[in-house]
């Protein structure tokens, strides 16, 4: 055979090889199917009877699909005390910074940054669950998860996350 006919082939089965390994790695499921289509949110701590459940400063949502992972922050959320009045949360740790720089680019709070929806595609996620607790990675974000005893999911600062429907 003739050598650039040789070449040709070689570079067909190649590129053939590369595009299939393509589509399998982006068609490949990396969230467990009890989360696809599914969505965590925190609550503002001014609906929760002064519960202190969001340790965040904001309010935030986290919508899974197959393979991927989306995260919205909005709303500032403030500690109501018991003369009615509200404080804006300015929360210090490392999962409220982990989340302010997935959202925005930097680890410090600002409440002009969430005056608005701020909403962040994380890209490819991985989901890996044990028995009560779930991680998330992604190249923006890692988050941690563990049941709590009244059954519902809080992140290591002590942050609540409740289930809620997505379209």
């Amino acid at each position: 055979m003739n050598k650039k006919v040789i070449a040709a082939l070689v570079t067909i089965i190649v590129a053939a090889g590369v595009l299939t390994s393509w589509l399998v790695y982006h068609n490949q499921q990396t969230v467990p199917s009890g989360l696809i289509n599914r969505g965590y949110q925190t609550v503002d701590a001014r609906q929760s009877d002064n519960t202190m459940v969001n340790h965040l400063g904001i309010s935030v949502a986290l919508f899974f699909n197959k393979n991927s992972a989306t995260i919205n922050g909005f709303q500032p959320v403030g500690k109501k005390s018991y003369l009615g009045d509200s404080k804006l949360i300015k929360s210090n740790t490392r999962t409220a910074k982990d989340i302010y720089k997935a959202l925005t680019g930097h680890s410090t709070y600002n409440t002009k940054d969430y005056l608005k929806l701020v909403s962040v595609n994380l890209g490819r996620a991985y989901v890996t669950q044990h028995k009560n607790k779930w991680t998330l990675k992604s190249k923006k974000l890692t988050l941690t998860f563990h049941k709590t005893a009244d059954g519902n999911w809080a992140t290591p600062d002590g942050t609540l996350w409740f289930p809620v429907k997505t379209k």
